[in-house]
């Protein structure tokens, strides 16, 4: 058996020594019988000389053991699965692509397990071009994709870098667990109870006021477009330019729903809608920030996304989910020309009505009409009766009321003239004094005593030089005639001198 100084001494590629793999025997629970003592053993030689240290290894020496001890544990192309990180960047930018592929944690997908780094050659890309293209889209966009990849493995002895060379890609398990994931969103959004929240969000009966969801430039733009023309309906439309694919497609979607959330009061519906493509071009439609903000989107969400087999996980989320846009557009104005059916018939059956009813009232005003024509004649008659009557009383009725007021007027001047021979003569002797005050009174008559009226340049009537000055003008009036006077001096209170 090797003594520990051996094992210290071996180096770590080494082969193991023999019997090194052996264990020792387990020892039984029962003691043997003692046994004789050994006969004296000879004296024990001197301890050997420790064995030489091995030469330390060069760093080249250490990759290449290395290089060869993992060429043994792989020999070959082996597969590997996990998620893409990376890649769309370095494809961009042409010739070698350099990523990674992570594990991520099950129960946390933002926190990463482990991850290798990949490579494919520029030779090797126009090859696997085809394939990555069925499961990232024209541009080829496979960042956070779970795929499987045909490797070998390459150990960089120069730099003791490992990483693994993309030989072939495995689209059958890639395209299963992009299914997988799919499903497994699809479950968590049944869960949160999103799955149906934007179905339960009520549909206007005749949705006019559109925002719509898409790239400007797109022929599902202008398909859309052109649909709703054809119809000849008041459509209002409001279009949010976005990114339908592409590495920048889930941030401008993302935006434009934002914007709806909080303008939601303005629209009747949201029409998402995109072109025709393959199934990869669908990977961006089944993202969960995407499907979120559909799903808790205020206002019911159309989708067209254009692939006639496949549905993404927008389509799941949304309200209603069409194959093209052409056919979101058909539905809107099936939709509107049913409704307006639907008002036609019921303006029709309300004409009827209205024209039944007409017909009805007329009989019945007609026959009324007849019965009030009868006992009008009658109540006419009766009136009649009554008015010939009450006129051949009438003149003794004058008659009377006239002799009764002969009767009353003589006997009220009988009363009267006494009365008011008596107040005619107090109101003369009263008229006779007032006459005589209003002739002592009259201005005339102290004019005539030798008194004046003194009035300033406005007409006001003088009666202190209080507020004039010297050059005023005055008018004097007398019994027999008026002056005008200029101001020389001023005299107040009886002390004369001049005013300045």
């Amino acid at each position: 058996m090797p003594s520990p100084d051996d094992e210290k001494q071996r180096g770590l590629f080494d082969p193991p020594p023999p019997g090194a793999g052996a264990q020792p025997r387990e020892q039984g629970a029962a003691t043997p019988p003692p046994a004789a003592p050994p006969p004296a053993a000879p004296p024990a030689a001197p301890p050997a000389a420790p064995p030489a240290a091995p030469p330390a290894l060069s760093v080249s020496a250490f990759n290449e053991r290395v290089a060869a001890f993992l060429t043994g544990l792989f020999p070959g192309r082996f597969r590997i699965q996990g998620f893409v990180s990376g890649f769309d960047r370095q494809w961009a930018r042409g010739g070698h692509v350099y990523f990674d592929l992570v594990e991520k944690d099950p129960a946390d997908p933002s926190s990463v397990l482990s991850q290798v780094s990949l490579v494919i050659w520029r030779g090797t890309r126009g090859r696997l071009q085809g394939a990555l293209a069925q499961l990232g889209g024209p541009e080829i966009q496979l960042d956070d994709q779970q795929l499987t990849f045909e490797v070998t493995l390459n150990y960089y002895t120069p730099r003791g870098r490992l990483s693994l060379i993309v030989e072939e890609v495995d689209l059958e398990a890639s395209l299963g667990a992009q299914k997988l994931d799919r499903e497994r969103l699809l479950r968590q959004l049944a869960a949160e109870g999103l799955l149906e929240r934007n179905a339960r969000v009520p549909l206007a009966a005749v949705p006019l006021r559109l925002a719509l969801v898409t790239s400007v430039e797109s022929a599902a733009y202008h398909d859309f477009i052109k649909e709703l023309g054809l119809a000849g309906i008041g459509f209002r439309l409001t279009c949010l330019d976005a990114r339908v694919q592409g590495s920048e497609q889930e941030a401008s979607l993302l935006a434009a729903f934002a914007w709806l959330a909080h303008r939601a009061a303005r629209f009747d519906a949201v029409v998402l809608i995109r072109g025709g493509g393959s199934r990869s071009d669908l990977a961006g439609f089944d993202g969960a920030p995407l499907a979120r903000a559909i799903a808790t989107c205020p206002l019911p969400v159309l989708t067209g996304i254009g692939h006639e087999i496949d549905r993404s996980v927008a389509d799941e989320v949304a309200q209603r989910a069409f194959k093209t846009p052409t056919a979101v557009a058909q539905f809107l104005v099936q939709r509107a020309e049913d409704w307006l059916a639907r008002l036609e018939e019921r303006a029709e059956a309300v004409q009827r009505a209205g024209e039944k009813r007409l017909v009805a009232e007329n009989r019945r005003l007609e026959r009324r009409a007849h019965a009030l024509g009868g006992l009008a004649q009658r109540l006419l008659a009766a009136r009649r009766e009554r008015l010939e009557g009450r006129a051949a009383a009438l003149p003794l009725l004058l008659r009377q009321a006239l002799r009764f007021a002969r009767l009353r007027v003589a006997r009220g001047e009988a009363r009267l003239a006494p009365v008011a021979r008596a107040r005619l003569l107090v109101q003369g002797r009263e008229l006779a004094h007032a006459e005589t005050r209003l002739r002592l009174l009259d201005p005339r008559r102290v004019l005539e005593r030798g008194f004046s009226l003194t009035r300033d340049a406005t007409g006001r009537l003088l009666r202190s030089p209080a507020g004039l000055a010297l050059g005023d003008r005055i008018t004097t009036t007398l019994a027999a005639g008026s002056l005008e006077s200029e101001l020389r001096a001023l005299e107040a209170g009886g002390d004369e001198g001049e005013r300045p």
